[in-house]
């Protein structure tokens, strides 16, 4: 079933056959549009197209200077500037580039990044280069019938997952589909594309080798019949529409059995090469490697292969783009597809991407994605060569003129959907898909139109195979310097760069930068979809001094204050809370199962917040509720799961649960009166008592250890034990679970209209919140650490924030140390200053660089060191090792006390226990040769980028090789990573954690 293009005489009842350049999708091929939009609309295939799109076209090209597509260089001069970035002045004009993962990472890193307007412009117009050079100005046409929805997966992205809510599931009878097949076939295309859910078994078998079979015996007998004599000795299998398929991961034999039925051509999308990042897409039954195996047993059976990505995913980045092409061209990709990631409400994917960008203009997101989309078109095309690249519909849901962008900057094949429009709307894989309501001969005036207008033509009636599948091109081979070989240096010289998807041009600035501005370095985003296992590099110096520094630090005056300053500056206190000052408070609710927890939730928040529902265990996980409390302020509502459930789930509930107390300011217990009172009866065995309320107990210790503040409420349900004793058992239950009396007390029964309250008839959401009163204020009568030194909390004070950003710095927001200090500074009315040093310029081997960003510290330091009142430096421990030396005088002497943010966090959040952790240090000088340490990473960011040199995963490893903190080069310390710490591991024989 292989052959070259050629055009064939019109089928029987179709009309006669066209004359050479003509199509009956496009028309007479026109020249290319390089006279901007006036004409474009009097062209015959555009005045025929539907008004629909005439309308998208007018506004989308309404006062454009130059159309979007249009190609900005020639191919000389692309071939010059993709040279000259990459340090190779012997490429050719339309050459394939065999470009190296690094390189490809470079181009993407220097467009995407740094605003490279001219290396981008020069890139798409090689890409098209490369196009015209084996496609000339053909497009093949891929006919796509999406023939069922129903699909066994629960792929996190897709909108037609296994548990998708509000999907009318279907599959098309088998003559339907073969009807739309006639149909295509008559309308002059040559290829069918069926595709639908994973839906792998013995039934889902029979029904795709029946329907390949018949749509290519329908389809050769048409074409014989429009052949007539011209077709004798043509084998069948010439003949007819080539039929290509994507369905999902099968077995072997299956794609053997759909391979003898006539399908030829397969489409498994890879997604991503990243396996990792795979894994938090895909449901775990899943795999990667599966994948992969697959794809090499079509390429083993005899199919061309297509395979794709989507770019924009949360958590990828462009290093996991750049491995994607290399994949492409490693795997001998015949058939390639790539769209930006759009979301599906309702799926993982689309709730994680929302917490990763949520805050972002979503249009200049998604108009960065299509850009970043075109590049790895463009890139595909410049390293892969000769296979087959699809203008995906994707394109066009961000831009309406997107395919015809996506076919000048490498793509060569567009897909029409030809399912029929009562099933369209059902197989939504993404919000906002085009062409949802167009009739496919809609379909057929609108792509007629659109190729016209890019100057290209479709060379219908074709299978349109792709060249590589014969004759794929190895490409040359760039071996240079320039600029590429500075962005692919290894992470210990490399500066610095942005490796997420984000635009930082695009989304974080909505003006123009100044003419000769560095563009933005963007974000790394909100909390990611994945973890990587990855070890990412960042540079890092050591740590501060010994515990006695610290001491002296935090207890005393800056050493360097003038002596006239006053021996003690009075902080001035804050004003009374109100408005944005008050803070936040944290409030979970606890027990064991059945106790009444939700219920007091909903009574709480006045609102179904959590299920409620007799059976036990119906809290499955932890549930989050942000409100505005009257009396309270803010509030973090917390409904946790049951604390008592048995077996391994219980177990990890269990485990939940306890987590999660450790962040609440107020920890409220409920119990159960339905069990816990006839225990507490008089004559009941006390130790029966006890026991039963091991759970309480449990959780009265762990607030105790981490300085919560407990309620005890006992859910008197149904008026449980009320009577004349009811006042002793609830005594006996006090005394046993808080025998010192610190916690606030109260007996309330959650399920009754209404509950007597200090002698008055309320109901209950409103005694409950009098309860809570209580908490809330015992809570905020309890002293915490500060995070910053006393002396520098008052108005006279000022305090320097070094803060470096790097690739895993969220957008829109601070970390929380740096947010932390910066605003307890702040509060206490002294002045900050922030300054965002550039530390890949700091490292550097060029002194000029280096020289030029300690000119820049120096000027914003230049202020503090002048001051004469209480001062400090608080710097990113990143930053230490060019910090410190940068604030010594000529002799040596300090000229700023510095510190950390870790190290302020630290003192914030052990409540002053600083000291502590100062001493263990000391563990670091008695090492010896086979001690092992535990390097147990409590940092919750995702480690996203291949040069962030993370603290515990690499920093401090780094230890026993550089002999720095007082570790002879000579030891040869174990260090042992650990990520999660399972239930009972055992330190034994761990010296240093």
């Amino acid at each position: 079933m292989l052959r070259t293009p050629f055009k064939f005489y019109a089928p029987s009842g179709v009309g006669a056959p066209r004359p050479p350049g003509t199509s009956a999708w496009t028309g007479p091929a026109g020249a290319r549009c390089h006279g901007g939009v006036a004409g474009l609309f009097e062209r015959e295939a555009v005045q025929n197209a539907p008004a629909k799109f005439k309308r998208e076209a007018r506004s989308r090209l309404k006062g454009v200077k130059q159309l979007p597509w249009e190609v900005a260089m020639t191919a000389e001069d692309a071939a010059k500037g993709l040279g000259s970035f990459l340090g190779a002045s012997d490429i050719q004009p339309a050459a394939v580039l065999d470009l190296t993962k690094e390189q490809i990472h470079a181009i993407l890193d220097e467009t995407t990044n740094k605003g490279n307007t001219a290396l981008e412009k020069a890139l798409y117009s090689h890409a098209d280069a490369v196009t015209t050079r084996f496609f000339g100005d053909e497009i093949y046409y891929r006919g796509i019938v999406e023939f069922s929805n129903v699909c066994k997966n629960d792929c996190n992205y897709c909108g037609i997952r296994k548990h998708m809510n509000g999907v009318m599931r279907y599959t098309m009878p088998v003559e339907e589909v073969v009807e739309v097949a006639r149909w295509a076939f008559e309308n002059h295309l040559g290829n069918i594309m069926l595709q639908s859910g994973e839906l792998p078994g013995e039934a889902r078998l029979r029904y795709l080798t029946r329907l390949v079979r018949e749509i290519r015996e329908a389809t050769v007998a048409m074409d014989r019949s429009a052949r007539g004599d011209a077709g004798k000795g043509i084998a069948d299998s010439e003949l007819g529409m080539a039929v290509s398929l994507s369905v999902g991961e099968l077995p072997r034999s299956d794609y053997e059995a759909l391979f003898a039925a006539g399908a030829r051509r397969y489409l498994l999308r890879i997604e991503t090469s990243n396996p990792d990042l795979y894994k938090a897409l895909h449901p775990h039954e899943m795999s990667w490697e599966q994948r992969v195996r697959c794809l090499q047993d079509l390429k083993d059976v005899g199919y061309m292969i297509g395979t794709g990505v989507m770019v924009g995913l949360p958590g990828q980045t462009l290093q996991d783009l750049s491995g994607d092409i290399r994949f492409f061209k490693d795997i001998g990709a015949n058939m390639i597809g790539m769209g930006p990631y759009i979301t599906e409400e309702g799926t993982p994917t689309a709730e994680a991407w929302g917490m990763q960008y949520g805050s972002v203009d979503k249009k200049a997101h998604m108009k960065a994605m299509f850009d970043l989309t075109t590049r790895m078109n463009a890139l595909a095309r410049t390293v892969v060569g000769n296979a087959n690249i699809s203008a995906t519909t994707a394109l066009q849901a961000i831009d309406p003129m997107g395919r015809e962008i996506a076919l000048r900057r490498g793509s060569n094949v567009l897909m029409p959907i030809l399912t029929p429009t009562k099933y369209r709307e059902h197989y939504q894989l993404y919000e906002g898909k085009p062409c949802i309501t167009d009739t496919a001969e809609e379909c057929r005036r609108c792509l007629n139109a659109r190729i016209t207008m890019i100057g290209k033509r479709v060379t219908d009636s074709v299978w349109g195979d792709p060249p590589n599948f014969l004759k794929p091109i190895v490409g040359v081979p760039v071996a240079g310097g320039g600029a590429a070989a500075v962005a692919a240096a290894p992470a210990d010289v490399a500066p610095r760069s942005l490796h997420t998807l984000a635009c930082p041009v695009a989304l974080t600035s909505r003006n123009k930068p100044a003419t000769g501005a560095r563009p933005l370095q963007g974000s790394a985003g909100l909390p990611l979809l994945h973890t990587t296992s990855r070890v990412h590099t960042r540079r890092c110096g050591g740590l501060l001094g010994g515990s006695k520094a610290m001491r002296a630090f935090w207890s005393s005056a800056p050493p360097s204050a003038p002596a006239s300053a006053p021996a003690a500056v009075q902080p001035l206190q804050p004003s009374t809370d109100r408005g944005s000052d008050v803070q936040r408070i944290n409030i979970g609710v606890f027990g064991v199962m059945n106790a009444g927890k939700s219920t007091a939730i909903n009574a709480i928040t006045r609102q179904d917040t959590s299920i409620v529902d007799a059976t036990p265990g119906t809290t499955a996980d932890v549930k989050v509720a942000l409100m505005e409390l009257h009396d309270f302020g803010p509030a973090k509502l917390f409904d946790t799961a049951g604390i008592d459930e048995e077996g391994a789930l219980g177990n990890k509930k269990r485990a939940k649960t306890l987590s999660t107390l450790k962040e609440c300011d107020v920890a409220l217990i409920v119990l159960d009166g339905l069990r816990l009172l006839p225990l507490a009866a008089p004559g009941a065995a006390k130790a029966a008592l006890r026991d039963a309320l091991k759970w309480e107990l449990q959780l009265m210790q762990a607030a105790e250890k981490h300085g919560v503040s407990p309620l005890l409420l006992l859910n008197t349900k149904g008026g449980a034990g009320a009577g004349a004793d009811a006042s002793g058992a609830h005594a006996r239950i006090r005394e046993l679970v808080d025998p010192a009396g610190m916690a606030g007390w109260a007996a309330i029964d959650l399920g009754a209209a209404s509950v007597q309250s200090k002698g008055a008839s309320v109901d209950v959401p409103t005694a409950l919140s009098g309860f809570l009163q209580d908490g809330v204020a015992a809570s905020r009568a309890r002293e915490t650490a500060h995070s910053l030194p006393s002396a520098v909390l008052s108005p006279e004070a000022a305090v320097f924030l070094n803060i470096p950003m790097d690739a895993e710095t969220p957008t829109m927001r601070l970390l929380r140390p740096q947010a932390l200090v910066q605003e307890e500074a702040i509060r206490h009315w002294a002045t900050t200053t922030a300054y965002r040093m550039d530390l890949a310029a700091a490292r550097s081997g060029d002194p000029q660089r280096v020289a030029k960003e300690r000119a820049r510290f120096d000027r914003a330091l230049e202020p503090l060191l002048k001051h004469d009142g209480p001062k400090v430096l608080v710097t990113d421990s990143q930053a230490i090792d060019v910090v410190h030396p940068w604030t010594l005088s000529a002799d040596g002497t300090p000229l700023v006390p510095i510190t950390t943010f870790s190290i302020c966090m630290i003192e914030r959040q052990s409540n002053g226990k600083l000291p502590l952790f100062a001493d263990g240090l000391r563990a670091l000088r008695s090492l010896r040769t086979g001690d092992h340490v535990l390097v147990a990473e409590a940092c919750n960011h995702n480690r996203i980028t291949a040069t962030c040199n993370d603290i515990g995963m690499v920093q401090v490893r780094s230890v026993r090789r550089s002999g720095r903190a007082g570790v002879r080069p000579s030891v040869r310390v174990g260090v042992r990573d650990v990520f999660v710490l399972p239930q009972g591991t055992q330190l034994l024989g761990t010296k240093m954690i």
